[in-house]
């Protein structure tokens, strides 16, 4: 499969699988997708965001930033990520979420770009969380072993936690059991230090932030609520991901905030801020029993950096199951198993993290990607709400506030803390957003684009509504084009493509007498592919009608009210006859809608480029004076304006005038013609005197003439004119809802 082809639905898909949030959704979660809530995400979640920072950085924040300075960093960091967690809430219970976590939710919400713009960033930061765990748990080993050498105790947690997550995925999980009793005997015997305590001193309100600023030490102190992403990449292994993911990630969130603002008043009455700011390791020294510490410090940083290994890899594979990552099928998994070459992948990344050497630096990074994550899963939610679209019905509503209020404070965040590193990466992920549109990528699934441009749609239609009167300014060509079965497209797509760029539009009206198939039928499909491919609106829509006329009456009828209404009815002559030429005119008049008939060499190919077009006015004697609306003008006017345009090539104004004496007045009529119009100095002029039957055979030669169609169509005249010209003859009729000059 090509890289730029992504896989349409699952196999086996059937109309059912549409029920829901309007799209595609993920098959049945097959055997191995079987965890629960606790075990798959309040768990890992949990571990992860209890771990590095509550033993060995927030004793160090709270001895720079003091009691209140420290109480604003946690809630801060938790509104931040419980503000996201509400929205992850919401997304969750909105649609079946497949593997992927976080990817799966944007891509499924804006589409394949978006979601390959943030997710790779989010693969990233999750990859660097493993290498920021893996310190911790090396300071806790030097702690125990002083003599040991740090850059082997580093690599030594590597190899064990990659070589147990490529074993088994299950095992790694397992493992996390243990670990929570770790955890709580570690929570215990740090606040039971408070009764073995020497003495305990009075908390510093306000520090003085001697080591670091405030928004320096966010910067240290956020990863500590990063985890709420690890419980939601193991989506993809979850038996109900849309009842887990709530509760999981909710649950892990309120039970971590608990214990970090405990902890936060334990460290503010333990010790001195000087004391905290010099020793690292407070939570061990003062704690009641210092080994038990040890046990909840290493186990802890051990898990959360196999909760990471985990995460990280499975969204690695979900990327590159919807190919939008390099050697797609290698890393590409069935969400059955653990991904193993994205596993190997991420073990690289994060030895080069390792080889950084710098705790903080590393949170930095970690920060700005989990930031930018953060800010695109609340703005979706926002924008859902916003839409008010029938297909975002989460069953855990959360006010228009809370995804306001986690946007923004994401957005503000990156920019007061490191804000050239937060440009750099919104520059990445503008960068890759770029380059995955540029793939244009087939999204399998209906997306939020879509309710936005319905929803801009609606707004555009009302307000439409409530403008009366001919728009001359705004007007653009709207065609309607009719066919009867078995007729070949009518109009070569160079043509129609010259008429309607940029903003125009088409409609194909199949009139059937019976049995209007919905679809176009080959004859005419690729006229409508190529005209879409060319960026323009091109429609098709079959009427069951006696006749052409009646098929074409109907239509303008019931497209009357509607936004982007027809406003020139463009039929082919090859074998209509003069009544029903005449009747479609009638129709066009009595609609007051624009009409044009189109004339050539039966069999002849139309030219692939339009470079000379030829307008030719008639004599307006004795009358030589321009108005706002010009007789049978304005629409040859601006259809050869268009012609002129779009293809690059000349327009030339044609006149013959029957009396010699009218030719300095017809000459500067058609000056002040092209001038009004601005139709720029380019455009040629060409007048003569003498009758026109017999003069216009002297005229340029050009590839499109455009003429006006009198009310009595005398259609072997017309003919005749066509055989003198040569080439593409259109003859229009205005109507009162353009004008030339405006």
């Amino acid at each position: 499969m090509p890289a730029s082809q992504t896989p349409s639905s699952p196999p086996g898909a059937s109309s059912a699988s549409l029920i829901g949030d309007a799209g595609w959704l993920p098959p049945t979660p097959a055997r191995s997708a079987n965890l629960g809530t606790f075990v798959g995400v309040l768990r890992p979640t949990l571990l992860t965001i209890i771990g590095l920072v509550l033993y060995l950085r927030q004793g160090w924040v709270v001895g720079n930033a003091g009691l209140l300075g420290g109480l604003a960093l946690v809630l801060l960091t938790f509104s931040i990520t419980g503000a996201t967690s509400l929205s992850i809430a919401a997304i969750a219970t909105n649609m079946r979420l497949g593997a992927g976590g976080a990817f799966a939710m944007i891509s499924r919400a804006l589409g394949l770009e978006a979601g390959g713009a943030i997710g790779i960033p989010l693969y990233l930061a999750q990859a660097m969380s493993v290498a920021f765990y893996m310190y911790g748990f090396a300071e806790g080993w030097l702690y125990l072993f002083p003599d040991h050498d740090r850059t082997l105790a580093l690599w030594a947690v590597y190899v064990c936690g990659f070589g147990l997550s490529m074993v088994s995925e299950k095992l790694a999980l397992r493992s996390q059991a243990l670990v929570m009793f770790g955890v709580a005997l570690a929570l215990i015997c740090i606040w039971s230090g408070i009764a073995t305590a020497d003495e305990l001193h009075a908390p510093q309100w306000i520090g003085g932030f001697e080591d670091a600023g405030f928004w320096d030490l966010f910067a240290v102190f956020f990863p500590a609520g990063t985890g709420i992403m690890v419980g939601v990449g193991l989506s993809g292994k979850l038996r109900e991901p849309r009842r887990s993911i709530p509760r999981g990630i909710l649950g892990a969130w309120g039970i971590a905030l608990g214990v970090y603002l405990l902890t936060l008043l334990w460290y503010a009455v333990i010790a001195a801020p000087a004391d905290l700011r010099a020793d690292p390791l407070t939570s061990i020294h003062r704690a009641a029993w210092s080994p038990g510490v040890l046990i909840g410090l290493m186990s802890s940083c051990f898990s959360a950096m196999l909760g990471s290994v985990l995460a990280g890899p499975n969204i690695l594979a979900a990327l590159a199951r919807e190919r939008l990552v390099p050697f797609a099928d290698t890393f590409a998994s069935d969400g059955t198993q653990t991904p193993r070459a994205a596993l190997m992948l991420t073990g690289v990344l994060v030895a080069a993290a390792i080889l950084v050497g710098d705790l903080n630096r590393v949170a930095g990074l970690i920060t700005m990607f989990f930031l930018i994550s953060y800010a695109v899963i609340n703005v979706i939610v926002l924008v859902e709400q916003q839409l008010k679209m029938i297909s975002f019905r989460p069953t855990l509503p959360v006010p228009k506030f809370v995804p306001l209020f986690g946007a923004v404070a994401s957005v503000a965040v990156m920019l007061v803390t490191y804000p050239m590193v937060g440009l750099l990466a919104l520059l990445v992920v503008v960068a890759i957003y770029v380059f995955l549109t540029r793939r244009h990528l087939e999204t399998p699934w209906e997306t939020v684009r879509s309710g936005m441009v319905t929803a801009i749609a609606d707004w555009v239609t009302k307000a439409s509504q409530r403008i009366a009167g001919p728009q001359y300014r705004a007007w653009k060509p709207e065609l309607l084009l009719p066919s009867a079965p078995g007729e070949a497209p009518p109009v070569s797509c160079a043509l129609l493509g010259a008429l309607l760029r940029p903003r125009g539009g088409l409609l194909l009206l199949a009139v059937h007498a019976e049995s209007a198939p919905r679809r176009a039928p080959p004859a005419l499909a690729p006229l409508l592919e190529e005209l879409r491919c060319g960026g323009l609106g091109a429609r098709y829509a079959a009427i069951e009608a006696p006749s052409l006329l009646v098929g074409c009456r109907s239509a303008l009828d019931v497209l009357g009210g509607a936004l982007s209404r027809p406003n020139i009815l463009f039929v082919d002559g090859a074998g209509r006859s003069e009544v029903a030429i005449q009747e479609l005119v009638r129709l066009a008049r009595r609609q007051d809608i624009g009409f044009v008939l189109h004339l050539t060499d039966d069999g002849a190919r139309e030219p692939p480029a339009i470079l000379k077009v030829n307008l030719w006015v008639r004599d307006q004697s004795p009358n030589w004076r321009l108005g706002l609306q010009l007789a049978n003008l304005d629409l040859p006017l601006l259809l050869g304006h268009q012609l002129q345009r779009n293809s690059g090539g000349r327009l030339r104004l044609v006149s013959v005038i029957r009396r010699e004496s009218d030719l300095p007045a017809g000459r500067h009529y058609l000056r002040r013609m092209r001038d009004e119009a601005r139709l720029g100095a380019a455009t040629e002029l060409w007048v003569e005197t003498g009758d026109f039957a017999t003069r216009r055979r002297d005229a340029p030669a050009a590839d499109v003439n455009i003429f006006g169609i009198p009310e009595h169509v005398d259609l072997a005249e017309l003919g005749a004119l066509r055989a003198d010209i040569g080439g593409i003859c259109l003859f229009v009729h205005d109507s009162s809802q353009e004008s030339a000059l405006a």
